[in-house]
């Protein structure tokens, strides 16, 4: 066993913050730290040995038992169409794994097989009946450690997550709109996860990722008009099988909240089709249902490929960043057969979204960067990555 590399100063920043503003570590917990063999060889589940070295030893210092556990997820096709799994033949977290779970009383995880968000419904389940707080650490290899992303503090973030959300008001008019011709109008709905209001704070919840970087989504009432894009978030794209970015725009017709036509090149006809086969499975309603808008409100949130070289990861950074909004096609949460939490996000990037007389985004710019309580947290944080992202990027490319 090799040494443990050393800390460069901007890593101890993020791992500290994560640790201590994220996860929250408690002296005398048990915690699990989870990745998985393939991301160390050019897999999905990107993550590297150093980092997951710095956070069992930044664990280990706050007086807390830390378990590293290295696991082969499930082999399985990519692509999740036509022959879609039902909760009976889709692949399972490793029995080994679930073991671990239940004897932890925190998982940090680096792999994205695991997501509470893009796939199986079983993880967010099983999260709530073990009471597990679980930390998504994205930022799982020591370049990524250093990012500006990874530095700009977790309180800062979690601010203008709460502050966005607040924006959000059932009951009003929201208007989505791009230079390249897309205009949706709708209603704002009641939230997705019940109550009457969409703002809360992650930190009370079984999900936390770090780096965060999304408000709440949208629920959608009646909303119409035309949604062109040209990319989708990759997780999905290569759940679907078409390129994160694509040939040709698509073109997107929405009628009462319901996808009716998809124009364009070759992506548009694949996800026609994914939508005709998974109408066999929700039904029309749900298939061709679109929820959100929502989007990126992380100013550091660019990398360059010096700090990830895998241009998809890159690509999935950057959708919480300011500039990105989503749509998402299909609702399979109501379908207890159906084994996914379908979060096929296509993007936009540089887009304007306005509530009421209030403004979200404004094509890269978000509407409470001069939100007092915002204001209050950044104070607290002078020598660290805040609002002025461009300032830290290293050798973008734009």
């Amino acid at each position: 066993m090799t040494a443990t590399a050393p800390m460069p100063s901007q890593a101890a920043i993020a791992v500290n913050d994560m640790l201590d503003n994220c996860a929250c570590i408690e002296r005398d917990q048990h915690v699990l730290i989870l990745a998985a063999n393939d991301g160390l060889y050019g897999g999905t589940n990107i993550v590297d040995e150093t980092a997951v070295a710095w956070i069992q030893a930044g664990v280990q210092a706050r007086g807390a038992h830390a378990t590293v556990m290295w696991v082969d997820m499930p082999v399985r096709p990519t692509v999740i169409w036509p022959d879609f799994a039902t909760t009976e033949t889709v692949w399972k977290i490793p029995p080994i794994v679930q073991g671990a779970m239940k004897s932890a009383d925190l998982l940090i995880s680096h792999v994205f097989d695991l997501s509470s968000e893009e796939h199986l419904k079983e993880l967010p389940a099983m999260l709530k009946e073990l009471k597990l707080p679980m930390v998504r650490n994205m930022a799982s290899t020591a370049p990524l450690l250093c990012t500006a992303w990874a530095r700009t503090p977790h309180d800062v973030i979690a601010e203008i997550r709460y502050r966005t959300a607040e924006l959000v008001k059932p009951g009003e008019r929201f208007v989505l709109s791009h230079p390249n011709g897309t205009h949706v109008e709708g209603t704002v709905g009641a939230p997705g996860r019940g109550g009457d209001q969409y703002a809360y704070w992650r930190k009370h919840g079984y999900y936390r990722p770090f780096p965060d970087g999304i408000y709440p989504a949208v629920e959608p009432v009646d909303a119409e008009g035309v949604y062109i894009f040209d990319r989708m978030m990759p997780i999905w794209a290569r759940k679907i099988g078409v390129p994160p970015k694509f040939s040709a725009p698509v073109r997107m017709t929405i009628e009462k909240s319901l996808i009716r036509k998809l124009d364009g090149g070759p992506e548009a006809q694949v996800l026609s089709e994914f939508l005709a086969e998974l109408a066999k499975v929700l039904g029309e309603e749900d298939a061709y249902a679109v929820r959100a808008p929502h989007g990126g409100i992380h100013p550091s949130a660019l990398i360059s490929p010096a700090q990830c070289p895998d241009e998809d990861y890159r690509e999935f950074i950057a959708s919480f960043h300011p500039s990105s909004l989503h749509l998402h096609m299909g609702r399979g949460g109501r379908n207890k057969a159906f084994p996914y939490n379908l979060h096929t996000a296509v993007e936009l990037r540089g887009a304007t979204l306005t509530i009421g007389n209030r403004v979200v985004h404004d094509n890269g710019r978000l509407g409470v960067e001069d939100h007092p309580k915002v204001l209050e947290v950044l104070a607290r944080y002078p020598d660290r990555p805040g609002l002025d992202g461009e300032r830290w990027h290293t050798g973008m490319v734009t």
